[in-house]
């Protein structure tokens, strides 16, 4: 199969920084200048406006005490019938607005007091028209005593009345007035325009600025983020050796410093995930040779004997172990062991211990005393390691012929010897008391309990390891003696079949009173049935006691 496909990286990461910082700074700028635009259009038709009411208002104000200078001048003449005077006096008004440049007095009439026109300049309008202006000056606006009117496009007309008698009329062109304005107006709006060019210019180049800056952030940003991909590509092909720089003092060099010590811990894993894989295989092999070192699972009968036993390691392998061996005239040795603990350590312990009985086995048949079997042990496991390794362990010879069983303890739990009645149900159970030290204790001697008993046809011998009554449920109760004698007490044993199935009850009950908690150790047991046939008087004197 080839390499695993890379996948296709999208848009760089420092395109996308750079076209959101762009279009971040674009907004601002855009925002920025819209506003500027709009406060310089709205403060120019402000100044405008002002301007223009301001010229207005001055028009007003110079013309309505020009106005009033006239009639005021036109009082004494007009009183006195001097209409030549009053001639000049008009004419001289009109020049001096003229002499002034600003034409805005375009005409004056003095009416006396019958309403007559007694005087008027040349450019004065027709009687039709004053006529006309007269109607507009009774509906027009008040300003002192002054009276205007709006004559039309650019003219204004102001009457005022004198005071001895009669009334002035005067014509007033805003014309200048509003060519200042326009004038006003464009200049303003030049000066309008250059702002905007500014601001936009100033926009333009803040804008181009920012892309600028994003650019160069952008591409610093890619360059540790680059590196970083490259080094998880390494990584996920296999090569843990290179390392991203970590010269940079933000957040990309804390992730570089992150990372580079994360390859370094995916490779100190993949060491110890290699040396445990190995270490797994190195156990299970182990575990295979501790279960073949085991008795059979099947039932094994000798003479009148019949034997089968159980062995689970808490762990891959564990301290307990247990053997036989069949001996000359239907005799069988039965050993039981369990070392400190349970694990490898405690696997090579058992091995040793197991090797000593196979040794002594080997010499002399007559060696192979209960007794003689522990020391054996004892003197075996005292020379492995450095520190104290302990084991408990039970010996015993079964004589199959006569049922005498020789045994020796040391250590170990106290053995059963259950009788079967006449129905071959097992009953009644007793102890066989008997205890001593453990072996492979350095600092003491070695004690060993020894002892015999005669074994009455059909009666069971059940031997254990501690793991069997402390097996303990998840509240942390444990089996117990109690529960191990009630399982088996009330069992019939028909047949060897039947031994072998309860063997399985006595394990169907362990596990099942741990409701799935592992157990804490080694669990072991051996059941030895002395079964010899029995012969019909046998049966009769046992049925007439």
């Amino acid at each position: 199969m080839g390499g695993s496909r890379q996948p296709r990286a999208g848009i760089p990461i420092s395109v996308k920084l750079i076209l959101a910082t762009s279009f971040v700074v674009a907004a601002a700028v855009g925002t920025a200048t819209y506003v500027g635009q709009r406060s310089i259009q709205e403060l120019t038709e402000k100044q405008l406006e002002v301007r223009r009411q301001s010229g207005e208002k001055a028009i007003t104000r110079e013309s309505v005490l020009v106005v009033q200078s006239v009639a005021t001048s036109v009082d004494l003449p007009l009183a006195n019938n001097q209409y030549a005077d009053l001639q000049l006096l008009i004419d001289g008004a009109l020049k001096e607005d003229q002499a002034t440049g600003e034409h805005r007095l375009q005409w004056l009439v003095v009416y006396d007091s019958t309403g007559a026109p007694v005087a008027q300049t040349s450019a004065a309008p027709p009687k039709s028209k004053l006529e006309d202006l007269e109607r507009l000056l009774a509906g027009g606006e008040k300003i002192g005593g002054v009276v205007r009117a709006v004559a039309g496009t650019n003219e204004l007309v102001y009457g005022a009345p004198v005071k001895l008698g009669g009334k002035v009329r005067m014509g007033v062109s805003t014309a200048g007035l509003q060519s200042e304005l326009q004038a006003s107006l464009a200049e303003a709006k030049e000066r309008a325009a250059d702002q905007r060019n500014f601001v936009l210019l100033v926009s333009v180049l803040v804008l181009g600025i920012g892309v600028v800056l994003a650019a160069l952030q952008g591409v610093q940003l890619a360059k540790p983020i680059k590196a970083l991909t490259q080094q998880a590509n390494r990584i996920a092909d296999g090569d843990l050796s290179v390392r991203v720089p970590e010269g940079r003092r933000d957040e990309l060099g804390v992730l570089a410093q992150t990372f580079n010590k994360m390859a370094d811990e995916i490779r100190d894993l993949l060491v110890e995930q290699a040396q445990k894989a190995s270490l797994e295989k190195e156990m299970s092999l182990a575990r295979q040779v501790q279960q073949a070192m085991l008795p059979p699972h099947t039932l094994e009968q000798h003479g009148s004997l019949k034997v089968c036993g159980y062995c689970m390691p808490a762990s891959s392998c564990g301290g307990d172990w247990w053997t036989y061996r069949k001996l000359s005239n239907g005799r069988m040795l039965l050993v039981l062991g369990d070392a400190t603990g349970h694990g490898i350590h405690s696997a090579m312990i058992a091995a040793t211990a197991r090797g000593a009985v196979e040794a002594l086995s080997g010499i002399d048949e007559r060696l192979l005393t209960p007794e003689q079997v522990l020391r054996a042990i004892d003197s075996a496991i005292r020379q492995v390691g450095d520190h104290n390794v302990l084991m408990t362990a039970f010996a015993a010879v079964f004589d199959s012929s006569n049922g005498i069983l020789h045994y020796a303890n040391a250590g170990q739990n106290f053995p059963y010897v259950i009788k079967l009645g006449v129905t071959r149900v097992l009953e009644e159970a007793s102890i066989i008391a008997a205890s001593g030290n453990p072996l492979g204790d350095r600092n003491i001697a070695v004690e060993i309990r020894r002892g015999s008993l005669q074994l009455r046809p059909g009666d069971l011998f059940v031997c254990f390891t501690d793991g069997v009554v402390e097996r303990a449920n998840p509240a942390g109760k444990l089996f117990g003696d109690r529960r191990l004698r009630n399982t088996l007490t009330g069992q019939a044993l028909p047949d060897a079949a039947a031994l072998e199935r309860l063997r399985d009850r006595l394990v169907g009950a362990l596990d099942a009173y741990a409701d799935g908690h592992a157990a804490d150790d080694d669990v072991t047991f051996v059941l030895a049935q002395f079964d010899p046939p029995v012969s019909s008087s046998r049966i009769s004197s046992h049925g007439a006691a």
